[in-house]
């Protein structure tokens, strides 16, 4: 079957990688910054738990794109009940026709609207119902697609309330995925506030998912039950900068959103900030396997990156994204293996002078030694996504259920 999603807009990458773990025989036919279209063996449930996608339809029919009156009245004639597939989820009584061009909504003439609603009404047994509620039917163009799509839109799981601001589900879920999760991580989110990848992270399984937060008082009330219950949560109350009850090198994964320094005031200028965060976060992260997916300001981006790397964070991957309209950049990458952040201990003299003893002991030119490092150093990971996908997509199936 034919399926097309919509994704946030500058995740097309990370999508691109994920897809494959989520579906069976999947197969790329279209794809563009914040929408795909593919084709799967998986059924619509499947399609519909996607996490990352914000809208999942199965398509019906096609027909070659022109002008959009034309092409409706031409879906109208061409639709026939053996294409209208069974939905997942309760049967809808009544139904609505959307038609969404180059990612707005368009306004088609009164004729071709009423023919094509007369036929899904034809087909499918269901009456009209404009208000919204009930099953949705899309009329669907996209900008270098040659064919107008005619598709049902799948109905997605219910997910807690979201707070005002908050990043969207579809995002959390994106970047948490962005940091290879795996069944025995600790995960940390030093600047947690409303808890979405927190409540992204809680899905999968883990080890220990720590919320950190110094406002911690006041988000509480707004994280849902299941999550407060949820044993493997560790709620903190402290500064993302020392966090103290974090010991070092303990953490495997930090998925965060520090402050962008628009909307909010900051201690310490934003370069200091990103210096000290990059710190904290080296400092915390397990020295052979930490990784870490940070979020921040596009305009802030030079600072953040120049910062992780002085910290001795390596960064393997840059997105460019929008978020709420926002332009913005998250950062993917890991602890270099036996790097040390270069602003946090400083080895002792006697130390060092023992270590250019050894150095001027050690065989071969440098030359040489500078090509066992290259030999030695950690690789891109081709496709960052891999590791934990079957067991994610098992325990989202869980989850729904």
């Amino acid at each position: 079957m034919r399926y097309f999603i919509q994704y946030p807009a500058g995740t097309s990458e990370l999508v691109a990688d994920a897809m494959s773990h989520f579906v069976d025989d999947f197969r790329a036919e279209y794809q563009d910054d914040s929408a795909m279209l593919f084709s799967s063996s998986s059924p619509m449930e499947r399609v519909a738990d996607i996490p990352f996608a914000k809208n999942a339809f199965a398509v019906i029919s096609e027909i070659r794109r022109g002008d959009i009156n034309a092409n409706v009245a031409q879906l109208a004639g061409s639709l026939k009940k053996s294409q209208f597939p069974p939905l997942p989820g309760p049967r809808a009584r009544g139904f609505r026709v959307m038609v969404h061009i180059d990612g707005e909504l368009a306004s088609v003439a009164g004729a071709p609207k009423r023919e094509i609603e007369r036929t899904v009404s034809a087909c499918t047994g269901m009456r009209l119902e404009p208000s919204g509620r009930g099953q949705e039917y899309w009329v669907i163009g996209r900008l270098d697609m040659r064919d107008l799509m005619f598709c049902a839109r799948l109905p997605k799981p219910a997910r807690p309330k979201k707070a005002r601001g908050a990043l969207s589900h579809e995002l959390s879920s994106m970047l948490v995925l962005a940091s290879e999760p795996r069944p025995e991580d600790t995960f940390l989110d030093p600047f947690a506030g409303s808890g979405s990848f927190v409540v992204a992270r809680l899905s999968l399984p883990a080890r220990e998912v720590v919320y950190s937060d110094l406002d911690l008082a006041d988000h509480r009330e707004l994280l849902p039950g299941e999550v407060l219950r949820d044993r493997r949560l560790r709620l903190l109350d402290e500064d993302a900068m020392d966090l103290p009850s974090v010991p070092d090198g303990s953490v495997d994964a930090v998925v965060t959103d520090p402050p962008w320094g628009e909307h909010e005031e900051l201690p310490v200028p934003y370069e200091e900030f990103a210096r000290t965060t990059a710190l904290s976060l080296a400092r915390v992260l397990n020295p052979a396997k930490g990784r870490y997916v940070l979020l921040c300001a596009r305009r802030g981006a030079p600072a953040f990156e120049a910062a992780l790397t002085e910290a001795g964070l390596a960064v393997r991957q840059t997105h460019e994204i929008l978020v709420n309209g926002h332009p913005a950049t998250v950062f993917v990458g890991d602890r270099r293996t036996g790097t040390e952040p270069s602003q946090q201990t400083e080895r002792p003299r006697a130390s060092q002078e023992s270590q250019e003893s050894q150095d001027s002991q050690e065989p071969g030119t440098p030359q040489d030694r500078q090509g066992s490092e290259r030999r030695q150093a950690p690789r891109t990971p081709a496709k960052p996504l891999l590791i934990g996908m079957g067991t994610y997509r098992r325990s989202l199936n869980r989850f729904s259920r």
